[in-house]
């Protein structure tokens, strides 16, 4: 409890900003969630809404709030990691003060770990507030059907993962530049970036394959990776081919041919049935590098003189 009071008093104003933020995102959240839920408890009465069958349930009356939620609690998850984890070296060096601390700490990676556990605790604990809040909402949205991949990396776990990621990234950034304005600047960019490393590197986690007919992507919940066509016989053609044969096809059958005269659409990707092996195999891979930023993040604070 030590470290924690030490934390508040050295960043008081970042952790109430951080705490207003989640806070106030995962009480909005949470409010839509319960509003969405309520309309379906009429289901099964004689006085059912349209709601309990549609699998777009809420996309006319929540749709405009729940994208811009889930919008905000997307950028707070990068926001509040960003506010903890950049002042911890920053603030000491441009207040001169590091000078004194680390050399009574003993060791400055001794200082480093006392300053840092807190900050990763609390900012967990505010990101985890609105991932569970996020969870929730997202689940409320589609309550018909699986969410797989939908809305993946601002909800759950995903959120965690890359909350820690992100504030052991900053610190590193702050120690490695100790300026809390350039620091702040380059760390955005870096979240930015991790992001959308995440994002492109999604699909390699598990192979890929051919997914279902009617796997439903349209909500986001199968990861798609890949399209081609395949001819009435099975074999895989190009899209030019594939125009050519539904033009000939409508030009001489008329607007509703039989299907089997069609190339048939055949999509690649990952099933959401698998979303939870590749949520522990992403979460397993961002441990590990939360790690070794960590212990550079120690290297560069050893090796850094406190000006």
């Amino acid at each position: 409890m030590g470290a924690i009071r030490i934390a508040w008093k050295l960043q008081r104003s970042e952790i109430v900003f951080a705490a207003l933020l989640c806070f106030g995102l995962a009480a909005a959240a949470l409010w839509l969630t319960a509003d969405m839920r309520a309309v379906l408890t009429e289901c099964g009465t004689p006085t059912a809404p349209e709601a309990c069958d549609l699998i777009f349930a809420f996309q006319n009356t929540h749709g405009s709030a729940v994208g811009t939620i889930q919008a905000a609690i997307g950028f707070a998850q990068y926001a509040v990691p960003l506010v903890l984890g950049i002042p911890i070296v920053t603030r000491e060096i441009e207040q001169r003060t590091a000078m004194i601390a680390w050399p009574l700490a003993g060791s400055r990676v001794k200082w480093l770990a006392w300053r840092v556990a807190p900050m990763l605790i609390i900012g967990l604990v505010l990101v985890g507030t609105m991932a569970f809040a996020a969870e929730q909402l997202s689940q409320a949205y589609f309550p018909h059907n699986d969410i797989g991949f939908s809305n993946h990396g601002a909800r759950g776990i995903s959120m965690l993962t890359r909350a820690a990621l992100v504030l052991v990234a900053a610190l590193a950034v702050g120690a490695l530049i100790g300026r809390l304005l350039p620091a702040l600047l380059v760390g955005i960019a870096l979240a930015v970036g991790v992001s959308a490393a995440l994002g492109t590197a999604l699909p390699l986690w598990v192979e890929s394959a051919e997914l279902p007919q009617g796997e439903p992507s349209y909500i986001g919940a199968t990861l798609n990776t890949g399209h081609e066509y395949r001819a009435a016989d099975g074999t895989p053609i190009g899209d030019e081919d594939a125009e050519a044969i539904f033009q000939t096809v409508y030009e001489e059958h008329g607007p509703e041919p039989d299907p089997s005269l069609l190339p048939v659409d055949v999509f690649f990707g990952v099933a959401e049935s698998r979303y939870p092996e590749v949520l522990v195999r992403e979460s397993a891979a961002i441990g590990a590098a939360t790690v070794l930023v960590g212990a550079l993040a120690a290297i560069i604070v050893r090796r850094r003189r406190p000006e």
